[in-house]
């Protein structure tokens, strides 16, 4: 069984809540890359928390949390915005996992298609 089975799923209150925190994240990016990538770390973190996943063992950690943290400490020093870039997208991935994919617009996913 793997570990994001076990995460329980989230209100529909968080998930919008969760959608839009990320949206203004994204958007942060361009302009203050370390800024935004903080507050991805702290918004994947309430969200995995919020899902039930054990946070106090580090060797238990999501695998993505892991892998975004891993990625901005290769590049911090460097000045370079491929491990912060690298890194919002695993933060993007637990995310999306959590509240759908934050990619499309509220009125995209409230839309159903019709056969």
């Amino acid at each position: 069984m793997s570990r994001k089975s076990r995460m329980r799923a989230l209100p529909d209150e968080s998930k919008m809540r969760y959608a839009e925190s990320w949206r203004q994240i994204e958007t942060r990016f361009i302009q203050d890359p370390s800024g935004a990538v903080r507050e991805a770390d702290q918004l994947a973190v309430s969200v995995l928390r919020e899902r039930g996943a054990k946070m106090e063992d580090e060797r238990h950690l999501p695998d993505d949390l892991m892998h975004a943290r891993a990625a901005t400490g290769v590049d911090a020093n460097a000045g370079d915005t491929e491990g912060q870039r690298k890194a919002m997208l695993h933060y993007k991935h637990i995310v999306d996992d959590a509240v759908g994919d934050t990619s499309r617009t509220p009125a995209e996913t409230q839309r159903r298609e019709v056969a």
